[in-house]
């Protein structure tokens, strides 16, 4: 129990796409801080394991929300689930990735990309950060990615998606410091989850455990965190030393090397 973060944040937090990686994470270093939890993500029966594994080691209540955040009018259920509720904490962590040469994902595909990894958090955050307003205290946590600081060739809709929630964080911190609400975003690099699997282990590939423990440490503090030395390198190589061109080169050079999805069959010329 952290009576600190749960006076400020508690006594209910609720994470978005909560059945798997990050957001999975989330709930477990959230319900060690003895808050209570509204979990949402599309797939019940991994919720229920998560809801279960949860309630018999911390001893805390939990509740989930089968929700497809792609579809409009996604909130009204969001809403329904935390009326009554004291919520404290929203960690706006769901989303999804197309990766690969930038026709490879359907137009469906990617405007449903659009949906989760833009409109989702952004309607939860507006109208969770009014309830917020209201008490006086209250935190958002946002799940950006290094992909944010700059262009990403192979990834450019995925980039441009995280650029926009890294933008909105970065500005609700400085609106809201004023009505005691801390908004954060997390930058990660790769994180062992779903989007990543099939990547061989390594020094880039960090686990999610401290990842998330990044963010709760720094809520309140930043108006992002990078975690991991290695992805702080990265964006202040990105940011600090190459121009805009330069880092987007680097980042297309290395992403269509290493990325499935790419077509790296050489042009006749």
């Amino acid at each position: 129990m952290d009576n600190q973060f749960f006076n400020k944040y508690g006594p209910w937090a609720i994470v978005t796409g909560a059945s798997s990686g990050i957001g999975v994470e989330f709930a477990h270093q959230l319900a060690a801080k003895g808050l209570n939890l509204i979990l949402v993500a599309r797939r019940k029966n991994l919720l229920e394991e998560v809801s279960s594994d949860l309630i018999a080691k911390y001893n805390i209540e939990c509740k989930i929300l089968e929700a497809d955040l792609t579809v409009d009018g996604f909130f009204n259920e969001v809403l329904l689930a935390s009326n009554g509720l004291d919520v404290g904490l929203l960690v706006n962590n769901a989303g999804m990735n197309c990766e690969g040469d930038f026709y490879r994902g359907s137009l469906d595909r990617n405007l449903n990309m659009i949906q989760l990894n833009v409109k989702a958090p952004f309607v939860l955050a507006y109208e969770y950060g009014k309830q917020f307003s209201k008490k006086g205290k209250g935190g958002i946590i946002f799940t950006s990615s290094i992909s944010g600081f700059n262009a990403h060739p192979y990834l450019s809709h995925y980039a441009a998606t995280k650029a926009y929630i890294l933008s909105l964080a970065e500005s609700m911190n400085y609106e809201f410091k004023d009505k005691n609400i801390d908004v954060l975003a997390l930058c990660p690099g790769m994180t062992k989850s779903e989007m990543t699997k099939g990547l061989k282990e390594g020094p880039m590939l960090m686990a999610a455990a401290p990842v998330v423990k990044a963010a709760l440490d720094n809520l309140g503090k930043k108006a992002y965190e990078v975690p991991g030395w290695i992805n702080k390198a990265q964006v202040f190589l990105n940011t600090r030393i190459l121009n805009r061109n330069g880092a987007r080169n680097l980042s297309g050079a290395i992403l269509k090397k290493f990325l499935p999805g790419v077509n790296r069959k050489k042009k006749n010329s």
